[in-house]
């Protein structure tokens, strides 16, 4: 009896991140400036889906891979990203509650990695309407890649910071 209930402990803390975060996730697709683009989103394991609208909302499996986003819209020029899933840190949970046996769930599952929440594409027109028009657009543009590049130098200070201690 001792020994079926504490497999079956293990096995109920087993799976953490898919339990907790599960195998989908929502992704948040914007194209600044250029709202109404159509987007596809495909996978590195041939997953595909499809945005009518942007900005908009769509669920996606995760831990297939980089992810390449292609999106389209009348008078402007296709625009592609291809973005990496990450570690999800609801795996972790498997280490101090699961002895690590749910990583090997969540790795098989997909939920041991996700793809960014958010994922930002600048559609440039083919014609600028204005002068104004593209001012306005090169300085989003350019604002929008100093706050990435800031977040990710501060990533890369908090990981060397937590390497040195």
């Amino acid at each position: 009896m001792k020994r079926t209930l504490a497999v079956l402990a293990v096995l109920a803390l087993t799976g953490c991140a898919t339990v907790v975060s599960g195998t989908q996730q929502s992704v948040f697709v914007d194209t600044p400036l250029t709202e109404g683009a159509t987007c596809t989103l495909q996978d590195s394991k041939h997953g595909h889906w499809y945005l009518q609208s942007t900005p908009a909302t769509v669920s996606v499996l995760k831990g297939n891979g980089p992810m390449n986003i292609t999106c389209r819209k009348a008078g402007y020029q296709t625009a592609s990203v291809s973005v990496d899933d990450e570690f999800s840190g609801a795996t972790l949970g498997n280490i101090i509650l699961g002895g690590g046996i749910g990583i090997f769930v969540d790795a098989a599952s997909g939920a041991a990695q996700k793809y960014p929440d958010k994922i930002v594409i600048w559609m440039k027109p083919q014609k600028w309407a204005s002068a104004a028009q593209r001012k306005e657009w090169e300085e989003g543009k350019a604002a929008y890649e100093k706050e990435l590049a800031e977040k990710l130098e501060a990533q890369r200070r908090a990981q060397q910071s937590r390497q040195n201690q």
